[in-house]
């Protein structure tokens, strides 16, 4: 049987709690290799980026595994009228205040060659994110 889609958003929920709703940009073309985003690329962008802004923020405990900010995101193409970008649903950590955790999540997004102007950020507000993150499809929902 297939999950309802309200299944699919009460088990995203779960994956919480999130504090932060982030929009990226994204190029279709790399600015110097000529290469075009790929839906392989699409999805190393979104955990590239998370991994960043958990390296930064934990330093090595983040590098052997142990502390990470619980984060999901979902691939939107855009088609002909809009830009490629990724949407996350980002958890913040008990322990860190949270103008360190959006410092890091800008300082993050300066790091990636396929952002294509400034990223949006803005708190979680509530599952509606999640649903919006479901639009696509469950298919386009990455977990990391």
């Amino acid at each position: 049987m297939k999950p309802s889609i309200a299944d699919i958003s009460k088990f995203l929920d779960s994956q919480g709690p999130f504090d932060w709703a982030v929009t990226m940009n994204l190029k279709k073309r790399h600015p110097h290799y000529q290469t075009f985003l790929t839906p392989q690329i699409f999805e190393q962008t979104g955990r590239h980026y998370l991994s960043l802004v958990n390296k930064g923020l934990f330093k090595r405990q983040y590098r052997y595994g142990h502390t990470k900010l619980n984060g999901i995101f979902c691939m939107e193409l855009g088609g002909l009228e809009k830009r490629p970008h990724l949407h996350f649903a980002i958890g913040s950590h008990d322990k860190l205040h949270k103008d360190e955790i959006l410092r890091h999540l800008n300082k993050a997004c300066k790091k990636i060659d396929w952002v294509k102007g400034d990223i949006h950020i803005a708190p979680y507000q509530d599952k509606g994110w999640l649903n919006y993150l479901l639009k696509t499809g469950f298919s386009s929902v990455v977990f990391h």
